[in-house]
């Protein structure tokens, strides 16, 4: 049964390591949802965090691999109920002069931010699980949206 799975991985913060990285996803055909790379709590390092489709053997294969790279230190699949996994979204709107009160509510109703708006245009800001990024992408389609920029997940483990 395919599913997807989240695989974080430290990587030594060097030149061609993302290049290696991904093109290991390219040469092995593994299906890549997600991809997000950052600095980390150790100096001279990133975290690195995949979201990949397939079944239980994907998500071994995908570690095995990744396990094989020099620049990989230790790389790990994340249960879901023993991590925490967040998107960060930004949503550029057009909404009409009498929808933008309704907009500015529904922002507030998901927790959600507005860090600049224009006489024609509002970004919507908003960091959470993909169901939640999804529904508020779904919920402002009335407004026009104009562009969607995502992060791609970040995920951390709870233990």
């Amino acid at each position: 049964m395919s599913q997807r799975h989240t695989i974080t991985a430290l990587v030594q913060n060097e030149s061609g390591t993302i290049n290696r990285v991904v093109s290991l996803f390219r040469r092995r055909g593994f299906s890549l949802a997600s991809f997000n790379a950052g600095d980390c709590e150790q100096v001279g390092f990133s975290r690195m965090t995949f979201v990949v489709d397939g079944d239980h053997g994907v998500m071994v294969q995908v570690l095995r691999q990744l396990d094989k790279l020099i620049d990989v230190v230790d790389c790990e699949s994340l249960e879901p109920e023993k991590s925490v996994s967040r998107e960060m979204v930004l949503v550029r709107c057009q909404p009409r002069p009498e929808q933008r009160e309704s907009l500015y509510n529904l922002v507030l109703e998901f927790f959600g931010k507005t860090p600049a708006a224009s006489e024609t245009a509002v970004v919507v800001e908003f960091a959470g699980d993909l169901a939640e990024v999804e529904r508020l992408i779904e919920a402002l389609q009335p407004y026009t949206i104009q562009e969607i920029v995502r992060t791609g997940l970040v995920a951390i483990k709870l233990d």
